[in-house]
């Protein structure tokens, strides 16, 4: 899985919270505002960042908020693909667009349950 300047996986974690997980998370996932996983709702289920651990509901769980970090693909994404929060609620990452995303794909994937270093924006609806 190159990625942008390095083979390897990587990430750059800059700045992270502290939610408590409202359901099970899982570590690599896009987690949204009220502790569960992200999704395109809008509101409090737009994504927040992405989980550092596992946790289970009602634990501590920090979540990377700046710059990027690694996240599980639903499918394949390749280099510069914009990322959402997969249709399917379990919080990992999808090929997005211009008008739909919550980051950008800084390395590629070839099938789900890949990891890839995804930079990490404001979750955008149009």
């Amino acid at each position: 899985m190159p990625s942008q300047n390095n083979a390897g996986l990587q990430h750059q974690k800059r700045f992270a919270v502290t939610l408590v997980a409202m359901a099970s998370i899982v570590a690599n996932r896009i987690i949204a505002y009220d502790g569960t996983y992200a999704t395109a709702a809008g509101g409090a289920k737009d994504a927040q960042g992405v989980s550092e651990f596992d946790a289970a509901s009602g634990d501590a769980v920090s979540v990377v908020t700046d710059y990027s970090y690694l996240v599980e693909c639903s499918a394949a994404i390749a280099f510069g693909d914009y990322i959402k929060p997969a249709v399917d609620g379990t919080g990992r990452a999808a090929v997005g667009t211009l008008a739909d995303h919550c980051g950008r794909a800084l390395g590629a994937t070839t099938a789900a349950g890949q990891l890839v270093e995804m930079q990490i924006v404001r979750h955008v609806h149009a």
